[in-house]
């Protein structure tokens, strides 16, 4: 119940401050009617006005958007692209939206209103006469990390952007123009290693993982110090990462190094079951999840647009699909016997009848979340509002995150080496230890360049569905060269199993599926390669005949369009907006503003650089 309370707080934005839009492209809001003093003097009413900067995760601009459908396409989640822009999500999963993109302008304003919410409550928390008190400097460190969360994802969406650490008044400036994001990463991250000595773990917090706590911070320092230490798209259209970036990776290094160390936190044992907590309501606040955003039972779309799709009908649970699926070369590079392979791919959905139905090869859902999970179903008309929580970091992610610094300070250490053993074990069953973990680690140490592709490997298979991969990819310099591969090896696979010759005709051109008696999908042989004999086919040769017999599905074959001689619709348009098929150009994941920022800003702002063309 009181898990309950905590998410009612954030899902209906209970707040004690009164909020006044300025209308300026820096929308923020206007503490001109309440008295901070009066807000920020006791403890409950301060964490009230903390509270109002999560409320701001249960907007659209977040919730349907920014959390899991507003990345652009990568070599894991793939969005459905149309045959020509049409100024929607798609064209930002295309790399090709404009300056006209409404998404783009809500999840700027979005952003802008936490961010002054943010920068309110840490003035008025400084401020205040109580300060000191521990639970204060909880309440200090939250706002601060939530304040470094929103810059974190604008520099990664927009580069250079405006940056204020002070509420906004009335008489100040609005029309601030861009600060290069190595500064706002810098300054962030000091922020944080200033403020978190007096935050507390994620035991000591009411609610835990649901609210920041403090090996979320030192996670999430280590994530900006990567960022930090990365590559950039400039204006120019060229990438480069500043001299300093070393730094940066040994921040990474110590704040990662230090969640693994100072909390006693272990990995769940079972993959699955970290997901299933989220879609079963419960929250584990002592093993993976560092922080997950809280959505109450009518709130959040999980379970909406991102996890297995079910079609609406007489049951109780609703109805919900996937925005972006996976790519099928990424479900086919895991092991197949990986166990988190199972719970990342949802290969099948559930129809009106809660019945089990193949998916196609290009609709493959992201499986970590489930609506037929949730402990109180919310009724057959339902689709958003599942209380289903989604994930900001996990342990394996900050795991992952030290191999990848202490290899790139001192190549695969065996610090490194056990940080990567310690993700891939629980990856798969013990009698398979010796070869897919010792064996494998061994082999991927044997320099620098290949742990670094190892690691590249392991957060696609640990972090698939997460909606992670665009910020690493656009880190490491490599989104280009994955969008490449990607579509090389999708062009490949969809010609050799439709022709029947060439390095990937192992693959499966066609399933073969029937239901059991609960309902589900049993296929005939390995999902993992064509089978050799063609199983006995359901009313074949006439309806009626042989109806235990199977059902038959294009799979691969699908990437190839047989009328023209071309590879299908699928691979052509994902990657639009990308046309480099040797991967050596930068990919422009750099939005525009939108145009009413722009002409709001007074000329302070402009869409200029990027090949921007408006």
């Amino acid at each position: 119940m009181l898990q309950f309370l905590h998410k009612r707080y954030i899902a209906s934005g209970v707040m004690i401050i009164a909020l006044a839009s300025c209308q300026k492209f820096l929308d923020t809001d206007s503490p001109s009617n309440f008295t901070e003093e009066s807000v920020y003097g006791n403890v409950a009413d301060a964490t009230k006005g903390v509270y109002s900067i999560y409320a701001l995760f249960n907007q659209d601009a977040f919730t349907s958007r920014l959390s899991n459908s507003f990345i652009t396409n990568t070599d894991v989640e793939v969005g459905g692209v149309g045959a020509s822009p049409d100024n929607s999500r798609r064209d930002i999963w295309s790399m090709e939206a404009t300056d006209a993109n409404g998404d783009i302008r809500t999840v700027w304003n979005n952003a802008y209103s936490a961010i002054n919410r943010a920068n309110i409550a840490i003035a008025a928390i400084e401020a205040s006469a109580i300060a000191n008190d521990p639970d204060m400097t909880q309440l200090l460190g939250e706002a601060k990390t939530l304040r470094a969360m929103w810059y974190y994802w604008l520099v990664n969406y927009w580069g250079d952007v405006p940056f204020n650490l002070s509420p906004t008044r009335g008489g100040d400036n609005f029309y601030l123009p861009r600060t290069g994001r190595d500064t706002i990463l810098s300054t962030l991250i000091d922020d944080l290693i200033e403020v978190e000595s007096g935050m507390k773990p994620a035991t000591q917090v009411e609610f835990g993982v649901e609210r920041i706590n403090k090996e979320f911070t030192l996670g999430f320092i280590a994530r900006m110090a990567l960022c930090r230490g990365g590559y950039w798209l400039y204006p120019d259209m060229t990438t480069k990462r500043k001299e300093d970036y070393l730094q940066y990776y040994e921040i990474a290094r110590i704040y990662a190094k230090r969640v693994m160390e100072d909390f006693g936190r272990s990995l769940n044992p079972s993959f699955a079951d970290v997901f299933d907590n989220q879609s079963k309501w419960i929250v584990d606040s002592e093993t993976d999840v560092l922080f997950e955003v809280a959505f109450a039972p009518g709130y959040g779309d999980v379970g909406w647009n991102i996890g297995i799709a079910v079609d609406a009908g007489s049951h109780p649970y609703g109805s919900g699909s996937t925005y972006m699926p996976l790519n099928p070369a990424f479900v086919y590079s895991y092991d197949s016997l990986d166990n988190r392979l199972d719970k990342t791919a949802g290969l099948v959905k559930y129809n009106a009848a809660l019945e089990q139905v193949p998916r196609s090869v290009t609709s493959i859902d992201i499986g970590k979340w489930n609506r037929l999970l949730m402990p109180t179903p919310s009724g057959s008309a339902s689709a958003k509002g599942t209380g289903i929580n989604w994930p900001i970091m996990r342990l394996s992610d900050v795991i992952l995150m030290f191999a990848e610094s202490e290899n790139e300070l001192d190549g695969p250490t065996p610090a490194a080496q056990e940080a990567l053993k310690t993700v891939r074990k629980r990856a798969f069953e013990a009698q398979y230890w010796p070869e897919r973990v010792d064996q494998y680690v061994s082999n991927v140490s044997a320099n620098k360049g290949a742990f670094f592709e190892a690691i590249v490997d392991e957060r696609a298979w640990e972090l698939g569905g997460e909606c992670l991969r665009r910020y690493d990819l656009i880190r490491w310099n490599n989104y280009g060269k994955k969008i490449a591969e990607t579509r090389q090896a999708l062009i490949e696979i969809g010609e050799n199993t439709f022709n029947g010759a060439g390095p990937y005709d192992y693959l499966p051109d066609y399933l073969y599926y029937r239901l059991d008696g609960e309902g589900k999908v049993e296929w005939y042989g390995s999902i993992f390669r064509k089978v050799a004999v063609a199983p006995p086919l359901k009313d074949n040769p006439s309806l009626g005949d042989n109806p235990n017999g199977y059902t038959r599905i294009n799979w691969f074959r699908s990437l190839y369009n047989a009328n023209q001689s071309r590879p299908a619709d699928y691979i052509l348009r994902s990657w639009r907006g990308y046309t480099d098929d040797t991967g050596e150009t930068p990919v422009r994941y750099i939005l525009p503003l939108h145009a009413s920022t722009v002409t709001s800003s007074l000329g302070t702002l402009k869409n200029d650089g990027y090949n921007f063309s408006f």
